[in-house]
């Protein structure tokens, strides 16, 4: 009885052990498994470029809109009746210097005028008896100026006033507050009339002869179609080569031809919207028209021993991502020069082996295979 109780101890611990040693071994491999092929997933395929220093001619390439130079917007200061004009008031109509753009219906302002005129001279006439009396000194030339009166045309300046005390009088008889009140109504009337302050031709004109127009209405645009200035934008890096006076090759991907500019203003601060600089090259041609893209180049100069690579291969400001003996190294550089397709860098050795794309969660030391 003995003898079978300790039979099945023996064959029941035997069993134990052959399902521990089979779990064992179980386990085992789906430990090993996993680790397998987390090492492979360690090894990133990568293409690389091989770069080495050289000698370098870098352009600072610029594009950008043109903008009329001379440009004006055309607001009335009056209200008034738009009169026909021997020229429509329209897109595209040249005017010259001094031309009247536009003139609006001033018939009872200049009426009002003359009458405030006459009124002011009246009010001379009546102070001539006294003038002759106190200051006959100046009988002459208060009578002279009155018959010359003209209450159609601009009151002329008064007589020269030769003592402090025909001053007064003249203060005490409102003829000052009257003579300023006239000249005031003056300018205003000369607002009825718009001239073209250079040659130029009508833009955005919205407006209909006979149409009333109120005061701070917007007319049209006026803009000179010869003298044109482009904005752009230069970097940080880019600004110290360039200088006001500087010529500059234009050409259009539009039209044919090729124009010379010159740079004129250099922006004192950084574009909050393109970290650049804003510089304006003027340029002047019948060819041209407001609205157009231009390009061009600002400067050439020479770098020696520099590296020319694509813009795109920088991370985080100055680094690029380096092969070297199957494993990715962090490398700062230098930037001399950047624009958008490539940079200009020194800091790398010659045959130097760059990855030529970016990689996710890239760290030092990382397994890369070609």
């Amino acid at each position: 009885m003995m003898n079978v109780k300790l039979r099945k101890s023996v064959l029941l611990a035997i069993v134990i052990l052959l399902i521990s040693f089979v779990g064992f071994k179980y386990m085992s491999g789906l430990k090993q498994k996993p680790h397998k092929d987390l090492a492979k997933a360690k090894i990133v395929k990568v293409d690389v470029i091989k770069v080495n220093s050289e000698n370098i001619k870098a352009d600072i390439a610029v594009n950008g809109r043109l903008h009329a130079k001379k440009k004006i917007e055309i607001f009335t200061e009056v209200t008034g009746r738009l009169l026909a004009s021997r020229k429509a008031l329209k897109s595209g109509v040249k005017y010259n210097k001094g031309e009247i753009i536009l003139k609006l219906d001033d018939s009872n302002y200049r009426m009002t005028l003359n009458s405030n005129r006459s009124n002011f001279q009246s009010l001379l006439m009546k102070l001539l008896a006294d003038v002759k009396m106190e200051y006959p000194n100046n009988f002459d030339r208060w009578e002279k100026y009155i018959n010359n009166f003209d209450p159609e045309k601009s009151i002329p300046e008064l007589p020269k006033i030769t003592n402090k005390k025909e001053k007064n009088f003249l203060v005490s008889k409102n003829v000052f507050s009257q003579l300023y009140a006239i000249k005031a109504q003056e300018s205003q009337l000369d607002k009825y009339t718009i001239y073209a302050p250079f040659t130029g031709v009508i833009k955005n004109a919205n407006v209909n002869p006979n149409s009333i127009i109120r005061a701070g209405q917007k007319i049209a645009e006026f803009i000179n179609p010869t003298i044109f200035e482009l904005e752009v934008g230069i970097s940080l890096l880019q600004i110290s080569k360039i200088n006001i006076g500087d010529k500059v090759q234009l050409t259009s991907n539009d039209i044919s031809g090729q124009w010379e500019g010159f740079i004129t203003r250099i922006g004192e601060s950084v574009s909050e919207k393109t970290m650049n600089f804003n510089i304006y090259i003027e340029v002047k041609s019948t060819d041209l028209f407001e609205g157009m893209y231009l390009k061009g180049i600002v400067s050439s100069f020479d770098l020696e021993n520099v590296t020319k690579i694509p813009t795109s291969l920088i991370m985080n400001g100055n680094m690029v991502y380096q092969y070297k003996d199957s494993l990715l190294h962090f490398k700062e550089v230098e930037i001399i020069h950047e624009t958008k397709h490539y940079s200009i860098v020194r800091g790398l050795e010659d045959n130097t082996y760059l990855i030529n794309h970016s990689i996710a969660n890239a760290y030092e030391g990382m397994h890369l295979s070609l």
